[in-house]
């Protein structure tokens, strides 16, 4: 082959390059490293140089650009695929650089990925949680001037007070100016246990309040025997449901934030006199100086929406004395279920000393100790602040169920067939005493079911047995 090279001056040949080249490296080369030059293989007819060991250059160090460039001739002059080690080694160099970059830039933003959700799933949860535990606080009620133009003249005044007697209405510019600035631990929610029997009742209104996230505080008034006695101990049996009650006022106050008041009894029993027992009343709420106004709802009942109910507590005008407006005969709801009181010290004696002059006193008179008691509107056009579960009785053909439960802020367990929702009647006496309405029917099972199951839920008591 007269184009092929002879093996002996090819070797000779790049023998002498590499002297060369190891002359100008000088200083630069570590004669105690090489590098293996790879095996060059016989391929179309050329045959190519066996192995050569050069020196490893360091890397800190630089290389002349004539070096390179020689490198590179001596590849394209004899047009095979030998790369000299040398270049591959810088090059691994370069490589490594860039691939330890790219791997460290991966890194970085994945881990800056994660961050940013880790972020925003922190900050979704944080503001869940702030509006878990935030108040509702309620929207002040519409306009006076246009309730007094739409419902006054259909207004009727309560059956138990004259026609001079006034509606209550919102003082909507004082609530709009007031409105951020209203404070709420100057107003409760109050409930007075006047027996043993009131204790649970009383609670499961203050926990209904609590989760459904009341702003305003929560009373509980108990007779203060209860706090002085301290019969109820174990094997002693002369007030055996004392010692229940007083479990009941613990839970209420650690598990739902409810504040507990001891009152006297606003007429204390005269012992000479058989079945002579203390008169606890709502009137004691007049001596609690550390509140601007104090509303209370009579019980046994259920909360659907606590709105209206502080929106009653925060925004009504400022009276002495304002209660529910009956206007509706046969509705079952009555002008003392819903009783707003401004305590006050000289209204607190007052009403004790003419309490002492009834012969059978009971909170339904409260309101007629009052010469100008204020009157608040039962209901609106959308919304009604209180029913009476006996109305189900006369429910309609068209009875809407999920209007009833919707649009109503308390459900008040006066039924006129059933002594009360937390005894357990006995069951041909519970099913006489079922709506004839279907759809009434399925509200009533619903709520007295409800009823018993958080009586339950609240204070650990089964319905009691109805001994009537």
């Amino acid at each position: 082959m007269s184009n092929d090279i002879p093996v002996g001056r090819e070797l000779q040949h790049l023998e002498d390059e590499t002297e060369e080249r190891r002359g100008l490296l000088g200083d630069t080369v570590s004669a105690a490293n090489e590098v293996e030059l790879h095996r060059a293989i016989e391929k179309s007819g050329r045959v190519q140089t066996e192995a050569l060991f050069l020196p490893v250059i360091r890397v800190d160090d630089a290389i002349p650009d004539r070096f390179l460039e020689e490198l590179q001739w001596v590849v394209a002059a004899d047009e095979s695929t030998l790369v000299p080690a040398l270049v591959q080694e810088f090059l691994g160099v370069g490589l490594s650089q860039v691939s330890l970059f790219a791997s460290s830039a991966v890194v970085f933003i994945f881990t800056l990925l994660l961050f940013l959700s880790g972020y925003v799933i922190q900050q979704r949860t944080v503001k869940g949680l702030q509006v878990a535990i935030k108040p509702r606080i309620p929207d002040p009620p519409p306009s006076p001037q246009l309730q007094r133009k739409d419902e006054g003249p259909q207004l009727q005044p309560s059956r138990h007070f004259r026609a001079s007697d006034k509606v209550a209405f919102t003082n909507l510019d004082a609530v709009q100016q007031q409105r951020d600035s209203i404070d709420w631990t100057r107003l409760a929610h109050v409930q007075l246990a006047r027996s043993h029997h009131d204790v649970c009742n009383a609670v499961m209104v203050l926990a209904d309040l609590h989760r459904l996230k009341s702003p305003a505080r929560r009373v509980l008034m108990f007779p203060e025997d209860w706090a002085l006695d301290q019969q109820g101990k174990k094997h002693d049996m002369s007030d055996p449901f004392l010692a229940s009650s007083k479990r009941l006022l613990r839970m209420a106050a650690r598990r739902y934030g409810v504040e507990l008041r001891p009152v006297s009894p606003a007429i204390r029993a005269n012992d000479e006199l058989d079945g002579g027992s203390n008169v606890y009343s709502l009137a004691s709420a007049f001596a609690f100086k550390d509140f601007d106004r104090v509303l209370s709802v009579e019980s046994p009942g259920l909360i659907l929406d606590a709105l209206p109910l502080d929106a009653i507590l925060a925004f009504t005008e400022s009276t002495p004395f304002a209660m529910l407006q009956d206007s509706h005969d046969g509705d079952g709801v009555h002008s003392a279920d819903l009783l707003l009181l401004k305590p006050s010290a000289s209204s607190h004696a007052e009403l004790l000393e003419r309490l002492g002059m009834e012969s059978n006193f009971n909170d339904s008179i409260i309101p007629t100790l009052f010469t100008d008691p204020l009157l608040l509107a039962s209901k609106t056009d959308d919304h009604t602040l209180i029913r009476s579960i006996g109305t189900l009785h006369q429910a309609s053909q068209d009875f809407n169920a999920t209007a009833y439960l919707d649009q109503v802020s308390y459900i008040r367990f006066s039924d006129p067939k059933l002594p009360g929702p937390e005894y357990d009647v006995p069951w041909t006496q519970k099913v006489a005493a079922r709506p004839s309405n279907k759809d009434a029917d399925w509200t009533w099972t619903k709520l007295y079911g409800e009823f018993a199951q958080k009586r339950m839920d609240v204070c650990g008591l089964d319905l009691e047995t109805w001994r009537g």
